[in-house]
């Protein structure tokens, strides 16, 4: 298996069990803000780690930093209207697919932007992996 793949493994990995963990301050009625501002510090103490770690001088054109925070409010937005739905008693079983569709829209800003090809191979899997999210969330 080819390094790209794994770390996207890990990813799913990660990604997956961040997610459920915005199932258990939802169902708990943590406050949302005060959770996001937790997650945020230990997400900025892993990248300062990381950064410090590899020595290497922080840079970023003033475009790339304007996507981050751009990047950043959409984060924002996308988990704390994911920790509201859990907290208004959303199941996990039908918010999860939900959001996971969540890759329809960077396939095709990946189209569009970069220009990526769209095979009928890939627009198959992608009607697979919407048909499997109406399952599971019925």
């Amino acid at each position: 298996m080819n390094t790209p793949i794994l770390f996207a493994l890990l990813a799913l990995l990660c990604g997956g069990i961040t997610a459920f963990f915005s199932k258990v301050i939802g169902v708990n009625q943590g406050y949302s803000p005060s959770y996001m501002i937790v997650q945020a510090i230990s997400f900025v103490a892993f990248a300062v780690i990381i950064h410090l770690v590899e020595k290497h001088p922080f840079e970023l054109s003033t475009r790339l930093a304007g996507i981050g925070l751009v990047s950043g409010i959409f984060a924002g937005v996308a988990t704390l209207a994911s920790l509201m739905a859990f907290r208004l008693g959303g199941q996990g079983s039908i918010i999860f697919p939900i959001v996971s569709l969540g890759v329809i829209v960077s396939v095709a800003l990946s189209f569009f932007v970069y220009r990526e090809p769209i095979t009928s191979t890939k627009l198959i899997g992608i009607g697979f992996g919407v048909a499997s999210i109406v399952f599971l969330s019925r």
